[in-house]
C-alpha cells in the first residue's frame, strides 16, 4: 500500500469516527432511554414474579391454617381474591363444610364454582360431580340431567364416575332397566379403573344383573 492510499484510509477513519461521535451526541439519548428500559422491564418483571410467589406461599399456609383448624373464614380473603387458588380454596371450604355436617352450604361453596367463568374446565366438571354426588336427588330434574350430559359427554375427564352416579340416580327412580344399561356401559369402557369395575359389579348383582360378562379390558 502507498503512502498516499494509506493517508486517504487513515482520513477515511478519522471521518467514519467524527460521524459516529456526532450521531452518538444526537442520538445518544435515545440508546440510554432503551437500555433504561430494558433493565427497568426486567427488574419489575422480576419482582412482580417473586411478589406472586410470595402471594402462592403464603395463601397455600393459609388454607393449610384454615384446614387444620376447620375454619372456612380464614379462607375467605383467597376465595374473594382473583387468583387461581381461589377455586382451590372453595374446594377446601366445601369439604370442611361437610366435615362440619353442613351439605347444603357445601352445595353452595361447589354452586360457586360452577358459575366461576375464569375457573378451568376440569375444576368446573369436579365442582358438579361433587353436587350430583351430595344433592343429585334433590336437585330439578332438568338440572341434573343437564349436569349428567356434561360429565358424561365423551372426554369428559369423570365421565365414568358420573356414569356410575347416574345408574345410581336411576336406581333412586326405580328404573333398573336403565340402571343395568349404564353399569355395562361402565364395565365395557377400557377406561374402567378396578375399583370402579368392583363397585359397578356389585351393584349389578344387587340388582339381579350378570356382572360376570367379559369386559372390554378382560
Amino acid at each position: 500500500m502507498s503512502e498516499s492510499d494509506s493517508f486517504i484510509e487513515e482520513v477515511s477513519e478519522e471521518v467514519r469516527r467524527d460521524k459516529l461521535f456526532k450521531l452518538f451526541r444526537k442520538y445518544g439519548w435515545v440508546l440510554v432511554l432503551v437500555v433504561v428500559a430494558i433493565v427497568g422491564g426486567t427488574a419489575y418483571n422480576e419482582w412482580i414474579k417473586a411478589k406472586r410467589e410470595t402471594q402462592a406461599r403464603l395463601n397455600g399456609d393459609l388454607m393449610q391454617a384454615a384446614a387444620a383448624a376447620g375454619d372456612t373464614a380464614r379462607l375467605e380473603a383467597i376465595i374473594s381474591s382473583d387468583t387461581p387458588l381461589a377455586v382451590v380454596a372453595l374446594f377446601e371450604k366445601a369439604n370442611l363444610l361437610l366435615e362440619a355436617g353442613d351439605p347444603v352450604a357445601a352445595v353452595a361453596a361447589l354452586r360457586a364454582i360452577t358459575t366461576n367463568l375464569e375457573a378451568p374446565a376440569v375444576y368446573t366438571d369436579l365442582a358438579w360431580l361433587k353436587i350430583v354426588m351430595l344433592d343429585g336427588a334433590n336437585m330439578p330434574e332438568s338440572e341434573r340431567n343437564g349436569a349428567y350430559e356434561r360429565l358424561t359427554a365423551p372426554g369428559a375427564p369423570y365421565r365414568l364416575l358420573a356414569q356410575e352416579q347416574r345408574a345410581m340416580q336411576y336406581v333412586r327412580d326405580g328404573d333398573s332397566d336403565a340402571a343395568l344399561a349404564a353399569l355395562s356401559a361402565i364395565l365395557e369402557d377400557p377406561g374402567v379403573t378396578p375399583a370402579l369395575r368392583n363397585r359397578a359389579q356389585q351393584l349389578m348383582v344387587a340388582l339381579g344383573g350378570d356382572a360376570g360378562a367379559p369386559s372390554a379390558n378382560g
